[in-house]
């Protein structure tokens, strides 16, 4: 059996210390039982919390309660499922290119609970320390080593938990176990406080930059400007001066099929237009299956999910056939990348649109074309613009700097895990034990 340390690399293996013994997983391991989804919540005795994917809280390591789910499951199913209290819980089924499949979170709540069938529900010896195996789980997937032992013959990653499970780890003693997971409580909990408080001044300075544009696309620059009634449910006031249209007033709309080969894919995200990523592109179909785009035509997701991916693009290119591309005629096109982009024109073009959940909404151009929008003067316009340009950048590169600080310490995080549990840096057990 080869241990899933020889992967990391060969120093690891020889700077675990002697007293460290080679178990495998399943070795302590008490329980292992699959998940359990059961059938919609009725109201009755049978109800009970059903924890998914979306409720792991992977940053902390344990579960979050905002959004808990409620399914019916009969007593003689939900028994032999019920969580304790300490339990791990390890996916199985679901994630991504950018998030695997293979996370695990500890349970912490005593809350009557099952897990859906997702997850595969583990409980650790007494005689180990769930809390360092939770680390361990944590470094091996940290640095994708789990990403070995995948079944994926679909769009979903399907763990294969027996192969996973059966691999040789090496533990410390008990005692020592217990003071490294404690040292680690107390480190990641510190670099967790220094994140947490980055990460809300990045909310607040992206709020900031919202706000900014909404205000000032609406308004203009002048805060003394005289306003009058829009008859526009999303803008109630704008400037005299302005002039109220239909979209299709100020675009063309494009429409032209051409060939990636010719035109090379674009992406069209929450911050913009972007070149698309040569491994995402290389999978695209061959022949004119794409929508062409030009340097300043403006472009947006028909299928509206209120995340705004739209923007102007900076180059020629092309695009999936489900996006919108209007070519600017009697609007400044750097005016438009902001304008459509603010929040009020994001959710009305959200309310413009049809569809049975959020995920399959769509709001096409036959739609968009007649939705009235308010235009300063062509002037106005630029210098909008080049106000918003500036502003946004000075914001865009503080957050850009938060950004940075808060992947390093999370890099600083994955590190010090790796390196503690793997025993790569010793720490003083005795005083911990």
């Amino acid at each position: 059996m080869i241990s899933i340390f020889t992967v990391y690399s060969d120093i690891c293996k020889k700077s675990v210390p002697a007293h460290w013994q080679i178990r495998r997983f399943k070795d302590i391991i008490t329980l292992s039982r699959s998940g359990i989804w059961g059938d919609e919540e009725k109201g009755d005795a049978n109800d009970i919390v059903c924890y998914r994917v979306a409720d792991f809280d992977y940053s902390n390591l344990c579960l979050k309660f905002d959004n808990i789910t409620y399914r019916n499951v009969l007593p003689e199913q939900a028994n032999e499922k019920l969580l304790s209290e300490g339990d791990l819980l390890l996916e199985k089924s679901g994630g991504g290119e950018k998030m695997p499949v293979g996370r695990v979170v500890l349970v912490n709540s005593p809350q009557r609970a099952v897990c859906s069938n997702f997850i595969q529900a583990l409980s650790v010896n007494k005689k180990q320390s769930a809390r360092f195996v939770l680390y361990l789980f944590h470094s091996i997937y940290s640095n994708r080593i789990n990403t070995l032992f995948f079944n994926q013959t679909t769009g979903i990653q399907n763990l294969k938990t027996a192969h996973y499970l059966a691999q040789e780890i090496f533990l410390p003693p008990y005692s020592e176990q217990e003071a490294i997971a404690t040292y680690l409580d107390k480190e990641c909990e510190k670099i967790g406080r220094k994140i947490e408080l980055l990460e809300r001044k990045a909310d607040a300075y992206s709020r900031l930059r919202r706000s900014l544009i909404n205000r000032t696309v609406t308004r203009g620059l002048d805060p003394n400007v005289s306003l009058k009634p829009s008859g526009l449910r999303w803008i109630p006031y704008i400037p005299t001066h302005w002039e109220i249209s239909r979209v299709r007033n100020f675009f063309e709309y494009r429409n032209e099929k051409v060939s990636e080969t010719d035109f090379g894919p674009l992406s069209v995200t929450k911050n913009g237009v972007i070149p698309q990523m040569e491994n995402v592109a290389k999978s695209l179909a061959e022949g004119d299956t794409r929508k062409k785009v030009c340097k300043n035509d403006f472009v947006a997701n028909s299928r509206s999910d209120r995340k705004g991916s739209c923007g102007t693009s900076p180059l020629d290119g092309s695009v999936s056939l489900i996006y919108i591309v209007l070519e600017p005629k009697n609007i400044f096109p750097n005016f438009v990348n902001y304008y459509f982009r603010s929040n009020d024109w994001v959710e009305e073009f959200y309310r413009n649109g049809k569809g049975i959940v959020a995920d399959l909404w769509t709001t096409n151009y036959v739609t968009m074309r007649n939705i009235e929008i308010a235009v300063p003067p062509m002037e106005e316009q630029k210098e909008i613009a080049a106000y918003l340009d500036e502003k946004c950048a000075k914001i865009d590169t503080i957050l850009e700097k938060i950004n940075t600080e808060v992947e390093r310490l999370k890099e600083l995080k994955r590190s010090l895990i790796n390196e503690v549990v793997t025993g790569q840096r010793a720490i003083d057990t005795e005083s911990r034990s």
